[in-house]
C-alpha cells in the first residue's frame, strides 16, 4: 500500500511540475489569446483544421462558392454586378487574367477573373483604424474554373479580419460587418445566377 501511495505522489509531483512548466511556457499566450474578441478562438480553430486537412495556407484563409448547376460564369457576372448596384457597393475593377494569359501565349487558359468591389467610406475608415486593412483592399471576388471544369467563387474570408483580433470600434464593425454581408451576398447572387 506504501508503495502504491509513493508512486500516486510521484505522479501527482511530475504533474505539478509539468502544469507549472507548461503555464510558464504558455500562459503568457493563452492570456493574450484571451485578449481577443470571443470568436477569435473559434475561428482559428476552424482555419487551423482546414490547414491540417489541406495543407493549403491560402484553402484555410477563403470562402469559397461553386456555381449552381446550370450557371455559367457570364450569368453568375451578371448576377454580381446587379446586386453589387443595388446594395451600392462600387465595382472598381475586372481583372480578366485567363485572357491576359491566352492572348500573351496563344494557350487555352483555365477561367480566372477577378472582380473587384469597395465602398470607399469604409474603406478609409479602416485604414484610419490600421494601416494594414489596405492590404484587403478592394474586396475582391475571383471566379475560377477548376481542373474539372467546374467553376467555383473565392473571397477573402472577412472573418479572420473582422473578428480574429481586438474587439474593432463599434461604428467600424457595424460596417466591417455590412461589407461582409454584402460580398457573402455577392457571391450568393453570383453562385445562383440569381438577382
Amino acid at each position: 500500500m506504501g508503495f502504491i501511495r509513493n508512486i500516486l505522489a510521484i505522479i501527482g509531483l511530475v504533474a505539478l511540475i509539468g502544469g507549472g512548466y507548461a503555464y510558464s511556457k504558455f500562459g503568457g499566450e493563452i492570456n493574450e489569446l484571451n485578449k481577443l474578441t470571443p470568436e477569435a478562438k473559434t475561428l482559428y480553430m476552424n482555419m487551423w483544421q482546414k490547414l491540417k486537412k489541406s495543407g493549403n495556407s491560402a484553402e484555410s484563409t477563403v470562402w469559397k462558392r461553386q456555381l449552381d448547376e446550370g450557371v455559367t460564369p457570364e450569368d453568375a457576372a451578371e448576377a454580381m454586378s446587379s446586386v453589387a448596384t443595388e446594395v451600392n457597393i462600387k465595382a472598381v475593377g475586372v481583372l480578366p487574367l485567363s485572357k491576359e494569359v491566352e492572348a500573351k501565349t496563344g494557350e487555352k487558359q483555365r477561367l480566372l477573373t477577378i472582380y473587384q468591389y469597395c465602398n470607399p467610406l469604409t474603406a478609409v475608415k479602416m485604414i484610419e483604424y490600421s494601416d494594414a486593412f489596405s492590404a484587403y483592399l478592394p474586396c475582391r471576388i475571383a471566379m475560377v474554373e477548376d481542373k474539372e471544369g467546374k467553376f467555383w467563387l473565392y473571397s477573402l474570408d472577412m472573418d479572420l479580419m473582422i473578428h480574429g483580433g481586438k474587439t474593432l470600434p463599434d461604428e467600424l464593425l457595424q460596417e466591417a460587418n455590412k461589407v461582409k454581408d454584402v460580398m457573402l451576398k455577392l457571391m450568393e447572387a453570383g453562385a445562383t445566377g440569381d438577382f
